[in-house]
């Protein structure tokens, strides 16, 4: 199975502010500038929408065959120590996602569009194939990234990154070999708008 079958997967919800003051205090005008979750998605069924992966929507050329994959995001339980407990805990956001080929064979263009609770947005971005066969034969590390825009305010962007492992199962939460929490851990993190930029709009 070609890797890009199976990309993201993983979802772990946590949202922080930021930290940024003396002594590791946070200001409190740095309060709430940024929110980060942390999730799993997992790869699901679905038919493809007419015309969603069009080139001229999403900027490149999509595969001609399973170019289009839909992903549920689920929050997850960790230890104290940052451990993954449960990876399936709760239905959190959504992303349809366009894949297309690059001039490398390890790499492909990547756009999505993201509702993650009353938030929509759009992503483009690359995924990198990292390995092949590892740790087992018929596993597949991969790493993507988006850059997130198309927010409403008070948000102005973000970012969203994987650490990703695919299987010889496509779809779904189990891993072919057994035993691995695929597709992917996602970080989000979504950037607000500085209330200095919010206070000056706001004066005649």
């Amino acid at each position: 199975m070609n890797w890009h079958m199976c990309l993201l997967g993983a979802a772990v919800v946590a949202s922080l502010g930021t930290s940024g003051g003396s002594a590791g205090q946070p200001r409190d005008t740095d309060r709430g500038r940024e929110e980060i979750f942390i999730l799993r998605s997992v790869r699901e069924p679905a038919a493809a929408h007419a015309g969603f992966c069009a080139a001229e929507r999403i900027g490149f050329a999509p595969f001609t065959h399973d170019a289009e994959r839909l992903f549920s995001f689920w929050s997850v339980r960790a230890d104290r120590a940052g451990r993954v407990l449960n990876g399936h805990r709760r239905r959190v956001a959504t992303l349809r996602g366009c894949f297309g080929a690059t001039d490398q064979a390890a790499r492909q263009y990547f756009h999505a569009d993201i509702e993650l609770g009353q938030l929509a947005m759009k992503g483009r971005g690359e995924c990198q194939a990292l390995l092949l066969d590892n740790p087992e034969k018929g596993l597949f590390p991969v790493h993507c990234h988006l850059i997130l825009s198309g927010l409403r305010a008070p948000y102005v962007g973000g970012t969203l990154t994987t650490n990703t492992i695919t299987s010889r199962a496509p779809l779904g939460s189990n891993s072919d070999p057994p035993g691995y929490m695929q597709a992917s851990i996602a970080t989000i993190r979504l950037w607000k708008q500085s209330p200095t930029v919010l206070r000056d709009e706001r004066r005649p």
